[in-house]
């Protein structure tokens, strides 16, 4: 399957949307950890958080490695691309339910740049 320029560009957009929001997501880790230390929390809570506040920055990168990946594929092309979108269009309803409104709207940039991406892959 051949993709266009305009696809790979869209592709490559909403991935670097993604991976600027997981570096920037990750980068509040330790800021956020010592919150969480002096905060009277339950120790187990203290103890799991740091992983469970990584866990949102690897997710993106994951997402925004899948989608470059696209660029070396031949095959299923526009079914990775929608699938990709698809789990980033979650993503950016979770950050919205959240009240995280500026998160959510590059999550919505990025699940439109795969999709334009998808949808201007060849057949």
């Amino acid at each position: 399957m051949a993709k266009s320029k305009i696809a790979k560009a869209s592709t490559v957009f909403g991935c670097t949307l993604l991976m600027g929001m997981a570096l920037f997501h990750g980068s509040g880790l330790h800021y956020v950890n010592d919150l969480m230390r002096q905060s009277n929390s339950k120790p187990f809570l203290i103890e799991i958080f740091p992983v469970l506040f990584a866990h949102p920055s690897i997710h993106l990168l994951g997402l925004a490695g899948l989608g470059l990946l696209t660029l070396f594929m031949k095959h299923e092309i526009k079914k990775v691309l929608f699938f990709t979108s698809l789990l980033v269009c979650i993503d950016s309803l979770l950050a919205f339910y959240l009240g995280a409104v500026i998160p959510g709207v590059l999550l919505v940039f990025s699940t439109l740049s795969l999709v334009l991406g998808a949808i201007k892959t060849g057949k």
